[in-house]
């Protein structure tokens, strides 16, 4: 696992809560309700030269793969909830897509999972 960007810059411990402060622009929440630590997430291929800060480029580089948001978060350094503020950002500005899935619909009916409990009794 790669060291966390606050870690490898040198920062304090002040800096370290100052910057992804800055980052967010102090806001606490995202603007999007699809981003669970299990929702995966991927990098659009950029054509055009864009400078972005340091940590949004680290993020970008660790979506190029579809990967959960989870695993982002442990990855960056970043605290889940200050990962999901950038994370809605770069999927508003069309950087990140968002891949969810319903959990409701790939679940099994009670009949099949009774009809699972039966056979494993019967083992």
């Amino acid at each position: 696992m790669s060291p966390s960007p606050h870690r490898s810059r040198g920062w304090s411990t002040e800096s370290s809560l100052i910057r992804p402060y800055s980052l967010t622009g102090g806001r606490t929440r995202p603007t999007r309700a699809d981003l669970a630590p299990g929702t995966r997430v991927v990098a659009v291929p950029s054509v055009e030269p864009t400078e972005l800060d340091p940590e949004l480029e680290a993020i970008l580089s660790l979506c190029v793969r579809p990967v959960s948001v989870a695993e982002v978060s442990a990855r960056s350094g970043f605290a889940p909830g200050v990962l999901r503020v950038l994370l809605s950002d770069l999927v508003d500005q069309g950087r990140v897509m968002v891949h969810s899935f319903d959990q409701e619909g790939h679940r099994p009916d009670a009949d099949t999972l009774r009809s699972v409990l039966a056979r494993i009794k019967e083992l």
